[in-house]
């Protein structure tokens, strides 16, 4: 039995966030600051160089 067609709370996607930083290690210490974040996946973006 279910309450209705919701996703659980586990599948919620609360948002993104595209950050600058020199490297994995740069990212890795800033996401560890930011509260309510249990869970965090990184994936690199390349821009190229024009633009």
């Amino acid at each position: 039995m279910v309450d209705g067609p919701f996703v659980e709370g586990k599948e919620v996607v609360s948002g993104y966030a595209e950050i600058e930083v020199a490297d994995l290690d740069e990212a890795l210490r800033m996401v560890r600051t930011w509260p309510g974040c249990p869970v965090v996946e990184i994936r690199p973006v390349e821009t190229s160089p024009l633009g």
